[in-house]
């Protein structure tokens, strides 16, 4: 019997069951092409993303710790502006990691465990610039030379007008270096709404865009 003849028989096997029966039995007799066939679609999809994805270039990635606004924050707004600021085109992206929340020290929560995590994972494969986040953090990434010294990577001119707004944290080794700058006070607090006393940002020094990274502290400090 040819394939197009058992076709026919099963198209009018089913003609004459109720709807109900037609699922029971395309599932009894067709489940493991089915899941076979949900297997294959998967993969095309991951793998079509995946190259989709490729297409794209990360111009600047931000991640912010420990925002205590809830659901009244937004950094819509924020991305909107430096996607002008940096120039950005239809297939660049400016990531901006949001809902990390962490403590440190003894009082290192489960889900502090999962936020250190994404970060070392971001940082390890290149993947974060900038880090927006409140003093314990700053000390907490500072203290395992996680950040660009300031005075080293800013424009000898934006330094010296950011010079007042500079936050020093040590080192591994106990050396204070400017790490951070407040953004207390700037247009950040004005358009994204975040609850944060007060926000410091720094930058990452294994961040493959610094120069992106100090494009965005010109423009939040005009």
């Amino acid at each position: 019997m040819s394939w197009k003849e058992k076709a026919s028989i099963e198209r009018e096997k089913l003609k004459q069951m109720s709807a109900r029966d037609k699922i029971w039995y395309i599932w009894e007799y067709y489940k493991f092409h089915l899941a076979a066939l949900a297997v294959v679609i998967c993969l095309i999809s991951v793998i079509g993303n995946a190259l989709y994805r490729q297409s794209f270039t990360t111009r600047l990635s931000i991640a912010v710790i420990n925002d205590r606004s809830g659901d009244t924050s937004s950094m819509d707004p924020l991305e909107a502006d430096l996607r002008q600021v940096l120039g950005c085109g239809k297939k660049d992206i400016i990531e901006i990691n949001t809902g990390l929340m962490a403590t440190y020290g003894d009082n290192v929560t489960e889900f502090g465990y999962a936020t250190m995590a994404k970060i070392s994972a971001l940082v390890a494969s290149r993947g974060l610039d900038v880090v927006i986040a409140d003093r314990d953090s700053i000390d907490h990434y500072a203290g395992i030379d996680a950040f660009a010294d300031l005075s080293e990577l800013l424009p000898a001119d934006l330094y010296a007008a950011l010079a007042g707004e500079m936050y020093s944290a040590a080192g591994s080794e106990g050396q204070m270096i400017p790490a951070a700058v407040s953004l207390e006070g700037t247009r950040f607090y004005e358009i994204t709404g975040i609850v944060m006393d007060p926000p410091y940002l720094a930058v990452i020094d294994g961040s493959p865009r610094k120069e992106a990274a100090v494009q965005m502290i010109r423009y939040l400090f005009p």
